[in-house]
């Protein structure tokens, strides 16, 4: 599915959003969260995304970026979630839910965050 959805940024900038993402399925935009059926990948190098996701049925990835921040990310990932190799220094902002693999940067992995993450993960299974 083309996406052709714009929005504003800080109130005058409009963006596409396949300048950004490159989403494999179809999304729904609403009260300004976008919800994917399927997977994204972010594909432009940024600091912090400039949107705000709710739920990703499959797989968010943004690996190999500049991300400084989680902000604005997915609460709900189904599959996959790859946030390796980007200048991260908290978990604040990841996602609540991750249905697969939760792979992040190796100096946050002995991050408390991670651990946490890592004995919820074990106890659901």
């Amino acid at each position: 599915m083309k996406l052709e959805e714009y929005f504003k940024i800080d109130g005058t900038k409009i963006m596409n959003i396949e300048d950004y993402f490159d989403i494999h399925g179809r999304y729904q935009l609403k009260n300004g969260v976008y919800n994917v059926f399927g997977s994204v990948y972010l594909i432009k190098k940024v600091e912090k995304l400039p949107c705000k996701f709710g739920k990703v049925s499959n797989s968010f990835y943004c690996l190999n970026n500049n991300l400084e921040t989680l902000e604005g990310f997915p609460e709900f990932v189904g599959n996959f979630f790859d946030c390796r190799y980007n200048k991260l220094t908290s978990l604040k902002g990841c996602p609540t839910y991750i249905g697969n693999d939760f792979l992040c940067d190796e100096n946050l992995q002995n991050n408390k965050e991670y651990k946490q993450y890592l004995i919820l993960k074990k106890l659901r299974t």
